[in-house]
């Protein structure tokens, strides 16, 4: 079988394999060791079966951006994006779980992450995995090096998105047994770190193919594992962990929740894996979009699936109804039919104030109101268009001038006045009701921010190289160039503008502010959400906005780390992260 066939074989069986015979394959998280199971010596017989097992590892450690409603095992509970947790937006169903961060009751007791157990059962058979493939009779060396990088980078990926949530969390290296301590505690960040670090070192990427196209964009290669290096060493370079003085005093747990130290070498330990990220990119033929006109390269790079830009993507779902999860959390009411009591996502005027002008200056806004909302829209960036449903624009063939002021269709519960488009493909439609999704978990775009970013915080200014960076991402969508001698603050807010704009409504805005440390900040997780009131004004194909506050939030300190599950705490292994 080709690598082809091989990696098909493997994506495909993601679709078919079903939670019930992947447990009863491997027993349930740590309470059974593997060694178990009489059928484990079956599952390394062959190369057949191996994959099998592969796939199982798969399912359970891919994760997705988007909500898929109960099925946790990709994506949590949440059932939508997290954006609706930050200043980017507002779900407007009260039972979402975004809501737990606006109004402050995250709690040990109703914790936001529902794949806390999925990704211990990974880790767990990742062990396994790492213990036994080499004894599989009929696959080459390479190919089991193969399974083992692939499998060594899963590992990384779910250590990487519990660090960032909770800081330290207990390292499990080795298979499970019955005799052995399953109270393992938790280890310091730092060693955390290491542990992911160990899981990416050059051994494990040279063992893997250098890119997967296509379909099977949902399978690890190389660029997979220096991406998820970069991120590491951004996350532990960034305020919240990279000090001796964390958010709370912890005490003597005080290296559970930060390094221990301020270490600048971190940011340029981070620029380079973000350079060699981009330097992989250009060998493996993984590019930006940008032969699709800045009106359309950014929208073609979430629309179109498996295009050059992502370097991974979650292929672990089916078919979905335009009126199941994801599409339904997503879709604005009375878009379709049936679909108002899933309330869409409405974007927040705190977070389209943040979109240019085209000519790169600042849109002014009036604080009391103003009759020119549609000339003031056509003058943004291009990305706004290509990212937001906003008053009068197109949505697809159906709903071609969205209705979005007192008495339009679409204006019943937009609190923001402003719909999000991103995410929901314009093809989904009466016509094309069943869509597969694909939520893009590593995107080359990240990597020319990530890259600027470092740079500047190591030089304490930006370089050069910096400048090059944020502009190739603004150049691709009609921005110019941002302004030339820059300070080090300047320079910073930049690339976090930068950053909130490319990136938006892709999982990234509910962590980066908190390892910014900026989440308090009023407007941001903290304080006032604005919204426009829109009312069609006589005579005129203009309309008035009215800004107002539609919701006042409450974030917390403690909240810049997330609780464990309190079932967890109560076994006696793990320690409350402070504040809960």
């Amino acid at each position: 079988m080709n690598m082809r066939n091989i990696a098909l074989t493997i994506i495909t069986s993601l679709l078919l394999i079903s939670v019930s015979s992947c447990e009863d394959m491997m027993g349930d998280f740590l309470e059974k060791a593997p060694g178990a199971d009489v059928t484990e010596d079956t599952i390394f017989s062959s190369k057949a079966e191996v994959e099998k097992f592969l796939a199982s590892i798969y399912q359970y450690g891919i994760h997705s951006t988007f909500g898929y409603g109960t099925n946790n095992l990709i994506a949590g509970p949440q059932s939508t994006l997290s954006a609706g947790a930050t200043d980017e937006a507002e779900t407007c169903a009260a039972w979402y779980d975004t809501q737990k961060w606006n109004n402050g009751s995250l709690s040990p007791n109703d914790t936001y992450d529902g794949r806390w157990p999925y990704r211990w059962i990974a880790i767990r058979k990742i062990t396994v995995m790492l213990d036994r493939v080499d004894e599989v009779p009929d696959i080459s060396r390479e190919y089991a090096a193969q399974l083992k990088a692939e499998s060594k980078t899963l590992r990384a990926m779910n250590y990487y998105e519990m660090l960032k949530r909770y800081g330290g969390v207990p390292i499990i290296n080795q298979r499970i047994q019955l005799s052995d301590n399953l109270k393992i505690p938790r280890s310091s960040v730092e060693d955390v770190a290491n542990f992911i670090l160990s899981d990416l070192n050059d051994e494990t990427v040279n063992a893997l193919p250098l890119n997967q196209t296509g379909v099977l964009k949902g399978r690890i290669h190389q660029g997979v594992a220096l991406a998820l290096r970069a991120k590491l060493y951004l996350l532990i370079a960034r305020d919240l962990f990279n000090t001796d003085k964390p958010y709370m005093n912890f005490g003597s747990n005080n290296n559970l929740i930060c390094m221990g130290k301020h270490d600048n070498e971190l940011w340029n330990k981070a620029a380079v894996a973000a350079k060699d990220v981009l330097d992989w990119a250009k060998e493996a033929g993984c590019s930006l979009i940008t032969d699709q006109g800045v009106t359309k390269n950014y929208k073609y790079q979430w629309e179109q699936y498996d295009n050059n830009e992502i370097i991974l993507a979650e292929k672990a779902s089916g078919t979905c109804g335009k009126w199941s999860w994801p599409w339904n959390a997503i879709s604005p009411p009375n878009v379709y039919p049936g679909n108002s009591g899933q309330s869409g996502i409405t974007v927040t005027f705190n977070f389209v104030k943040k979109y240019e002008k085209i000519d790169g200056t600042e849109q002014t806004w009036d604080e009391n109101g103003g009759n020119d909302l549609q000339a003031k829209m056509a003058e943004l960036d291009p990305r706004f268009a290509q990212t937001i449903a906003y008053n009068q624009s197109y949505w697809n063939k159906e709903f071609p001038k969205m209705e979005i002021y007192e008495g339009g269709r679409q204006y019943p519960t937009c609190s923001g006045g402003f719909w999000l488009h991103k995410h929901y493909p314009e093809i989904i439609s009466e016509e094309v009701w069943t869509y597969v999704p694909n939520s893009t978990i590593l995107s080359l775009n990240e990597f020319y921010l990530n890259y600027a970013e470092a740079l500047n915080e190591y030089n304490n200014g930006p370089t050069q190289e910096a400048y090059d960076a944020i502009n190739e991402i603004r150049t691709r969508s009609g921005m110019p160039n941002i302004p030339s001698g820059l300070d080090y603050l300047a320079f910073r807010e930049k690339v976090r503008h930068e950053r909130a704009i490319e990136l938006a409504f892709d999982d990234h805005r509910l962590y980066d502010v908190r390892h910014w440390k900026i989440a308090q900040n009023e407007g941001v997780m903290n304080g006032n959400m604005w919204g426009l009131k829109i009312t069609q004004i006589d005579g005129s194909n203009e309309f008035h906005y009215e800004p107002y506050v539609f919701e006042t939030r409450t974030f917390s300190t403690k909240m810049y780390l997330e609780p464990f599950p309190q079932g967890e705490v109560n076994k006696g292994y793990l320690i409350q992260n402070p504040g809960y």
